[in-house]
């Protein structure tokens, strides 16, 4: 018997004539073009509590039902050596003159929003000479951009939002003037640029390893781990679930196995989180480009055929 067995006594990807999902009523003289885009698809959201608001905020505001059910949560790393060595030059060379030095480091990449607000409040010496530009602050994406420019940072290399991965960030870096381009690797000899990346234990190794091959040196600390949490309810019915990492599909189908998403539509953020769906011996039917929220609303909103033929949510367009 399976564990998701609920009021109507069928899986949570049962058909959409269950009880369990209600459609949105239609009135006579409705017109689909005058709702929402998104009007009642119910959509499970499972990013960490901290990290999903703007994304449950926005289903709503095209008219879906936001469906907070996170599958995983950003704790601290199981050391944080690596990561105060680094930046233990800042704070010193702070006491010596009194004003901003730019240390050890010419760059600071984030790819997340997360590793920005561990990183700066594990260290406000950190914080502090990012404001002042020395190091200089790059972001994966408009999200991450979003989080260093709160605290009052700079952002001087981002890419564009279609392009919001390491990817795309290494090749922005290397446009860049002043970043890691031709030049600096001819003439790094083993020096080059000093860059400091910040992430989770076990995050993706491909901005480090690109930048490396060029000259550059990349210290790459971890500032946070991701941890699995234990899924004891199952989640309400839904007509799509959201995946922006590997380990939060990892940690649904651990709970609930690939049953739990039966009949249901699969939306990922990035290549990396498709594959992964693909390796669990799912299909990804949506996938956005991009990690921002205006990235992933627009792929479900293009893709609202897609989930429709899956999961039995009728698009705002389509005759009762």
């Amino acid at each position: 018997m399976s564990m998701f067995r609920g009021r109507s006594g069928g899986l949570p990807g049962a058909a959409m004539d269950s009880p369990s999902i209600p459609r949105p009523p239609h009135r006579p003289g409705d017109h689909g073009a005058a709702l929402p885009p998104l009007a009642g698809l119910r959509v499970l959201v499972t990013r960490p509590v901290e990290q999903g608001r703007a994304l449950l905020d926005a289903v709503e505001q095209a008219g879906g039902v936001p469906l907070p059910y996170p599958t995983i949560a950003v704790g601290p790393p199981p050391s944080w050596a690596a990561f105060d060595a680094a930046v233990a030059p800042f704070g010193v060379a702070r006491s010596r003159s009194g004003s901003s030095s730019p240390g050890s480091y010419d760059w600071v990449v984030f790819t997340s929003p997360s590793a920005v607000r561990a990183a700066l409040a594990r260290s406000p010496v950190l914080r502090d000479h990012l404001r002042a530009g020395a190091p200089k602050a790059a972001a994966v994406g408009p999200e991450t951009a979003r989080a260093l420019e709160s605290h009052g940072i700079r952002v001087e290399c981002v890419p564009e939002d279609r392009q919001a991965n390491q990817e795309g960030l290494v090749a922005r870096l290397l446009a860049k003037p002043g970043g890691v381009g031709p030049a600096e690797a001819a003439a790094a000899g083993g020096g080059g640029l000093r860059i400091l990346f910040p992430q989770a234990v076990g995050g993706r190794a491909l901005f480090s390893q690109e930048l490396r091959a060029r000259g550059a040196t990349v210290d790459v600390v971890a500032v946070s781990k991701t941890l699995p949490l234990a899924l004891d309810s199952p989640p309400p019915a839904f007509h799509l679930a959201i995946f922006a990492s590997p380990s939060a599909l990892r940690a649904f189908l651990a709970a609930w196995s690939p049953a739990g998403l039966e009949g249901r539509a699969i939306a990922t953020i990035g290549p990396t989180t498709a594959a992964a769906v693909r390796d669990a011996g799912l299909e990804p039917h949506v996938v956005a480009p991009a990690p921002s929220v205006e990235s992933i609303l627009e792929a479900v909103i293009e893709g609202a055929g897609r989930i429709s033929a899956i999961s039995g949510w009728r698009p705002p367009e389509a005759p009762p």
